[in-house]
């Protein structure tokens, strides 16, 4: 799975999840340093630039990005790869988001929701990509404090 988010496909493939973004510019790899930048719709005529920049990466097991500039006040994202324990022929793709975003006691009853089905369609991709079954195991959100 994670070759798969390592060639020029993966990426394409994800941004089939996100209607509307517009890619301006895509990253060559998932190494440290690398930088896409997105058109990305808030409402409708109204579109901000997105750049997010990769900021680790371990072989087979993560690699993250971070909005440099964009929408939100702070996204983090990590796309890490678990092994299933007595199982080669399985692993579990985990994206993990740390968020902050205006008006966040109130935005976060819609940014959920929208993260939710996005990461969903993109897991579906992957998974369709990969010709193999897909299961959703857990979603859901934790709190933190951010000072």
């Amino acid at each position: 799975m994670f070759a798969f988010h390592e060639r020029p496909i993966g990426f394409e493939t994800l941004m089939q999840a996100n209607k509307g973004i517009r890619v301006l510019q895509k990253p060559n790899s998932l190494a440290v340093g690398e930088t896409a930048v997105l058109k990305v719709p808030i409402l409708p005529f109204l579109s901000t630039i997105w750049i997010a920049k990769h900021t680790k990466y371990e072989k087979n097991k993560l690699f993250q990005d971070n909005q440099e500039k964009g929408p939100f006040l702070k996204f983090l994202h990590t796309h890490r790869f678990l092994d299933v324990e007595g199982n080669t022929n399985q692993s579990i793709l985990s994206d993990e988001v740390q968020i902050n975003f205006y008006v966040w006691p109130i935005s976060k009853y819609f940014l959920y929701p929208m993260l939710y089905l996005m990461f969903r369609k993109r897991h579906q991709l992957t998974a369709d990509f990969l010709s193999v079954k897909h299961k959703l195991i857990f979603s859901g959100y934790t709190r933190s404090v951010i000072n």
